[in-house]
């Protein structure tokens, strides 16, 4: 009677228990209220779930230090805030903690591993039907395990050898990480400057475009002019205007970029003083192929990938090192007592100490198909291997020559530029004297703005295309003593302007390019 007593209790325990999961509405009995009730209707988060999906990680800002600098930067400053603030080089640094770490794991291995265990039990037997005697009693137990390995033909070592490696990977990969903030902010910033001076050349060309208007309108008045002159001196003008609205929305684009590439966001508020760098035109007295034996031997990317084959040799050895014998060392000892009901604790203690060897017989034909795997993922990251070696060669060659192509193209821009400005020049005074012809004097005014445009653009190509030529290399451009010079260039006279599209200085320009076999 009092068995069955109990029984009602458990059952209505239990029934109790139902009904509260089910007002509750767990998600066990109607997965399904967890999502949309279908599919062109919005998921809507609770309160709760809403406030922390957008608990968002706090941006960096312009450092209080720099505050009163805040509108002219130089290069070296953002430089220094992108490499403790850009998230690439965070993600990379840690990935690299998170391999020294998991390097350190795996050395774990050479130590014995020692484990610990205790436990207290109490037993109860309530009697039989047939009027069995009910007892309880207690026992615990307190011990120590120690287990080694002995010896297993070198799958540890290789174990810890691939830890150690993917560690030498994370480390290249953060160094190419720094390298690659450093060509992005230096980019960015040039091409910032750039988008700056084509504003300032955008305003000339409206200066002169309102003249050429001007001047068209006053011939109309004196009655030497035609409307239809004037129509296309003002559509010409409305081309400039619009020219020079969209250059200046590209200067807050490319300001967001390099804000962006700092590490801020794009709309922190900020500027940069003009670059007084010389154009870095002597890089080009090295010859292509000695840049790309610097670069073979300093891209960190490639020693990464170099890396990765290393690692997947020594995940090779570990899985060939499944076939053979382990062996291992194992001591414990073990105290344990029991207290029967209403008697006194007996102790008691056992020791064990041995060596056990483990022979791999079958295994269903997992090793062998790991050692397989294994070999497939080293030939691929040999493939890797080449494929990287040939877009380093790649990189370097493509970023010499446009290097190369932007250097040489200046002489040309800034010849264009003058020949360009006489042009418009003479075609103004002719057309304000009554000579000349509104589409003369039209043109020769967008070939002047188009001259202007390019001499920025190609000056400011010179320092881009340099930074990313530093960049394919991994290392700064090595001075001509450092290499042997097989293609030889040498300045001779010519104007240089700055990104801004001022005059720098002259410098000597003669180009004098020694035939590559």
């Amino acid at each position: 009677m009092l068995k069955s007593k109990s029984t009602y209790q458990y059952c209505a325990i239990l029934i109790v228990l139902f009904l509260l999961s089910c007002s509750h509405g767990l998600p066990e009995l109607d997965p399904y209220k967890e999502a949309s009730e279908a599919p062109g209707v919005e998921w809507e988060p609770s309160e709760k779930e809403l406030e922390k999906s957008f608990e968002l990680e706090e941006l960096p800002t312009l450092p209080a230090d720099l505050e009163s600098e805040a509108d002219s930067l130089t290069l070296p400053q953002l430089v220094d805030i992108a490499l403790a603030n850009n998230p690439t080089t965070q993600i990379a640094w840690q990935d690299a903690r998170a391999a020294a770490a998991a390097w350190a794991q795996a050395r774990g291995l050479y130590y014995p591993q020692v484990t610990g265990s205790a436990g207290y039990f109490y037993a109860r037997d309530g009697g039989s039907s047939v009027g069995g005697d009910a007892f309880q009693e207690q026992y615990g137990n307190v011990g120590l395990s120690l287990d080694y390995l002995l010896l297993d033909f070198g799958g540890r070592e290789a174990q810890i050898d691939a830890a150690r490696l993917a560690l030498i990977n994370s480390n290249w990969n953060q160094n190419q990480a720094i390298q690659n903030v450093l060509n992005q902010v230096a980019v960015s910033f040039y091409t910032y400057i750039g988008s700056k001076a084509l504003v300032i050349a955008d305003e000339t060309n409206l200066k002169e475009a309102e003249t050429s208007l001007e001047a068209a309108e006053l011939r109309l008045e004196a009655g030497v002019g035609t409307l239809p002159d004037v129509l296309q001196a003002r559509a010409t003008l409305a081309q400039v205007q619009l020219q020079l609205v969209e250059d200046r929305g590209n200067v807050e684009i490319f300001r967001g970029e390099l804000a962006t590439s700092v590490g801020w966001p794009s709309n922190t508020e900020f500027d940069v003083s003009d670059p007084i760098d010389e154009l870095p035109v002597d890089a080009l007295s090295d010859n292509v192929n000695d840049l790309i034996d610097v670069a073979m031997q300093n891209r960190p990317d490639l020693a990464a990938v170099q890396a990765s084959v290393r690692e997947k040799q020594a995940e090779l050895r570990e899985a060939k090192s499944a076939f053979f014998p382990e062996i291992s060392a194992t001591a414990q000892v073990l105290r344990f007592w029991v207290r029967p009901d209403g008697g006194s604790s007996d102790y008691f203690t056992n020791y064990l100490l041995g060596v056990q060897l483990q022979v791999p017989i079958f295994q269903g034909f997992t090793l062998i198909n790991a050692v397989r795997g294994a070999n497939a993922e080293l030939k691929s990251a040999k493939a890797a291997l080449r494929l990287q070696e040939q877009i380093v060669i790649d990189e370097v060659w493509a970023a010499y020559y446009t290097f190369r192509t932007a250097v040489q193209s200046l002489e040309a821009a800034n010849v264009l530029l003058e020949s360009s400005l006489e042009s418009y020049k003479a075609s103004l005074e002719l057309y304000q004297n009554g000579v000349g012809d509104i589409i003369e004097l039209l043109t020769a005014q967008t070939t002047l703005a188009e001259a202007r445009a390019e001499q920025v653009e190609t000056a400011t190509d010179i320092f881009t295309s340099y930074a990313d030529l530093i960049n394919a290399m991994g290392t700064e451009i090595p001075s001509p003593d450092e290499v042997v010079i097989e293609e030889e260039v040498v300045i001779e006279e010519e104007v240089i302007v700055n990104p801004m599209g001022e005059v720098d200085e002259s410098i000597e320009v003669e180009e004098s390019i020694n035939e590559e076999n």
